[in-house]
């Protein structure tokens, strides 16, 4: 691996880095002794190796997948478009402070950013948006509203030269479950900060025993709120743009559906994919490398369900907070 923190330069993976990183992409919470193993490296490697990962910023973090409607929220996109040469920074800066708020992305293309809010009622959704553009209507000039309703994590299969998998899933209506206790919130807290964040270490940010807190996380995974705990990467670091594609389905409740989710699921640059209701009906969270491979990807795909995609647009990622996507029951 090359390349210094402070310089912007594409990070060259060698195959050890890559098969180390399609590993840990699985479970960030995997110990170094069972990581390494897998790797087949040696524990000292494998740290070094996570450590570079760190220091040149391609691992910026680790997060924790929660499933919102386990916890009986419904998630919601506000897809905007803002009017050019004015200042964003008031807008984005409350966005990013309101409780309801998940997280957001900016983009390029034919949308501006995406804000995905969580709500119990449809209602209190309307009320959000409602306020959102009385406060910020000399600045937002259009937007698109769409309601996810199921959302699935890919392995990143260009790792390894090789098809991707279905990682995990959330949002795939299972009724809500009990509301955690007092101490399960605090604990989510704790992981959105640092998914990675060690048992001893955890229980002293939580002031309990790391047996109350296995036990507790256990509990969580079991009702579905926690769903599985991933790195941050920054992909542009290794060589790799983030594109958002929303396809149009002209049969979305056909046999279209189906066989598309099959086949995104197992292309190696589609990394997530969501299902909506609004005026799109599938959106594709796609890394790749060049904008070439991904017009080979977009030809395919219409190759592939020529009769079921209407249309499509793309966005390029430039600017995704990833890092605020807070447990939902902190809102």
């Amino acid at each position: 691996m090359t390349g210094k923190k402070e310089d912007f330069q594409t990070i060259r993976l060698d195959r050890h880095d890559r098969r180390l990183l399609s590993i840990f992409e699985r479970d960030a919470r995997m110990p170094v002794s069972e990581l390494s193993r897998k790797a087949r490296m040696s524990r000292a490697t494998t740290e070094y190796r996570l450590r570079q990962f760190e220091r040149q910023g391609v691992i910026r973090g680790h997060y924790c997948l929660i499933d919102p409607s386990v916890l009986g929220f419904a998630v919601w996109e506000l897809w905007v478009t803002l009017h050019p040469g004015k200042d964003r920074k008031a807008l984005f800066a409350h966005i990013d402070a309101h409780p309801l708020v998940w997280w957001r992305m900016e983009c390029a293309g034919a949308y501006d950013a995406v804000i995905c809010v969580l709500c119990r009622t449809p209602h209190e959704f309307q009320e959000f948006f409602r306020r959102l553009q009385g406060r910020y209507d000399n600045i937002i000039a259009d937007a698109a509203v769409l309601m996810n309703v199921g959302f699935e994590y890919h392995t990143r299969g260009y790792l390894l030269d090789g098809s991707s998998g279905l990682l995990a899933r959330s949002l795939d209506g299972a009724p809500p479950a009990a509301r955690p206790s007092a101490y399960g919130l605090a604990l989510l807290q704790a992981l959105a900060i640092d998914s990675r964040a060690s048992y001893v270490r955890l229980a002293q940010e939580t002031g309990r025993n790391v047996k109350t807190v296995m036990k507790e996380l256990a509990a969580l995974k079991d009702a579905g709120i926690v769903v599985s705990f991933r790195p941050l990467l920054d992909t542009a670091r290794i060589g790799y743009e983030s594109y958002k594609i929303l396809l149009y389905l002209s049969a979305p409740q056909g046999g279209v559906l189906p066989s598309a989710l099959e086949w995104c699921r197992a292309h190696p640059n589609i990394v997530a994919l969501g299902s909506y209701v609004g005026p799109w009906q599938l959106e594709l969270d796609v890394e790749i490398d060049t904008y070439r491979n991904l017009c080979a990807l977009l030809a395919q795909l219409k190759e592939a369900f020529s009769n079921g995609v209407r249309r499509h647009e793309v966005l390029l990622v430039t600017n995704e907070a990833k890092a605020m996507r807070r447990p939902p029951m902190a809102s």
